[in-house]
């Protein structure tokens, strides 16, 4: 009887001390289940470089659990992410389990399809990269190669066409310069010629007839003689 009741009281202790232990044994370096991460805060932020605690495992370990959700779309928590192997160089091993059968590690091959998923999230809630947060075994996934807005050739074809029509613009302002220059050339001969033929009379120009200072024809004014003599 006294047994039975003591049993009863221990046991949740028990239960959860056997737990931890297979938890224990689940994640190790030498489970086949279990990542190891390597990070390199000094590398990465110099003398800005955080310290490494619990907190910043638990924020580990709800990164771990957001991929695994996003990409199983099943209910992982924190706790589904055992922490295993810490070393001060900040290197540990990591072993993702089943949210329904706490004890059931998930295939590594799922665990890695989650982390290169959201790799970027790690890189920008820690302030690292590929480089100074590794996991090692994954391969870090590339960015898509970053594409300029405008292309080269389009750049070009801009200021080509943009100096055509610059050059366009300065023929049509010469060609209309000229035209308004011909026309006021055009428009002031028009006005020497009127002027001209107003001072003409008889077809003979006034100022011709002032160049000739009032000379007379000799040959008129000896015949006049001639007969005045007679």
């Amino acid at each position: 009887m006294w047994f039975m009741l003591l049993l009863l009281v221990f046991n949740p202790f028990i239960t959860t001390e056997s737990r931890a232990t297979a938890a224990g044994q689940l994640c190790s370096k030498d489970s086949p289940y279990a990542f190891k991460v390597r990070i390199s805060l000094k590398t990465a932020l110099g003398d800005e470089a955080y310290e490494w605690d619990e907190n910043e495992e638990f924020y580990f370990q709800a990164t771990v659990a957001y991929g695994m959700r996003k990409s199983m779309s099943e209910p992982f928590n924190v706790s589904n992410v055992l922490i295993c192997e810490e070393t001060e160089r900040i290197s540990f091993y990591f072993v993702v389990t089943d949210p329904y059968s706490p004890l059931k590690p998930i295939p590594k091959a799922d665990v890695e399809k989650a982390i290169r998923m959201v790799r970027s999230r790690f890189n920008n809630a820690f302030s690292l990269d590929d480089q100074t947060l590794e996991f090692v075994g994954i391969e870090p996934t590339l960015a898509p190669a970053w594409e300029q807005p405008i292309t080269v050739w389009l750049i070009v074809f801009g200021v080509i066409m943009g100096l055509i029509v610059l050059g366009l613009i300065m023929i049509i302002v010469t060609s209309q310069r000229d035209k308004m220059k011909k026309a006021k050339a055009a428009e002031k001969e028009e006005e020497n010629e009127e002027a001209y033929f107003k001072e003409a009379d008889n077809g003979i120009s006034c100022q011709t007839l002032c160049r000739s200072e009032g000379r007379q024809n000799e040959a008129f004014h000896l015949d006049d003689d001639k007969l005045t003599t007679l």
